[in-house]
């Protein structure tokens, strides 16, 4: 099972939430938010008394040495769940945004599939314009085939496929009777991952053998710059 994140909501604290002046105050506490947390990570992490994973931004330790870890971000995540209540609750269970780049935190954990996989991130647009500040450039000839379907449809988008290999963790945990239940697969990169590690921890390594991706709806591309391949939106 993969796990996208909580949505944002407004803290309770803030007057007229849905106000522009709202919005506002919601937004700079968010990004005094992200500061503080950018400040303590180049401060505590990596994490000092847990053990780190092959190469990887996974650190495991016994039970007392995670809690111990994690309650030194406890403050800065209640912070964060201000702006993501919903977080880590049933029936859904989803994650902080990595964007905050909190580290996750996973107990019980007994193996460690450690899998790169073909993916690509995809980003849909209404105008040449806007895709280009975010693509780059292309040619005139690409310039036109790509004005020439926005221009003769008003319903038509484009959209712009990135090619990469993403690196995941499926984690595999025991639940309070001792049964292995459904894994996780965590996008771990950016924020790291803790894990308190079971006896007879198990690390299954496959990164040398990368995931063929699933075969892809789109072909022929409007346009190809070497990184971002562009498409009429289906």
């Amino acid at each position: 099972m993969s796990r996208r994140s909580a949505p944002f909501v407004a803290p309770d604290y803030i007057d007229d939430p849905v106000s522009k002046g709202g919005k506002q105050q919601a937004k700079a506490l968010l990004s005094t938010l992200q500061e503080d947390i950018a400040s303590f990570r180049n401060e505590q992490f990596p994490p000092d008394i847990l053990r780190q994973v092959r190469d990887m931004p996974i650190f495991e330790g016994n039970l007392a040495e995670v809690q111990a870890y994690q309650q030194r971000w406890q403050n800065l995540i209640a912070r964060a769940m201000a702006f993501y209540p919903a977080a880590y609750l049933p029936p859904d269970l989803l994650p902080l945004p990595a964007s905050l780049e909190i580290p996750q935190f996973i107990y019980h954990v007994q193996r460690l599939h450690l899998t790169k996989t073909r993916a690509k991130e995809s980003k849909s647009f209404g105008s040449v314009g806007a895709l280009t500040d975010k693509c780059g450039d292309y040619s005139s000839d690409e310039i036109a085939r790509m004005t020439g379907v926005l221009d003769g449809d008003d319903e038509a988008r484009l959209v712009a496929h990135r090619e990469f290999i993403d690196l995941r963790a499926y984690v595999f945990c025991r639940d309070q009777k001792g049964e292995m239940i459904e894994p996780e697969r965590i996008r771990f990169y950016r924020t790291g991952l803790i894990v308190h590690a079971l006896p007879d921890f198990k690390i299954v390594d496959s990164r040398q053998t990368p995931r063929k991706r699933r075969n892809d709806a789109y072909n022929n591309p409007l346009a190809d710059n070497g990184i971002w391949k562009i498409y009429r939106k289906k």
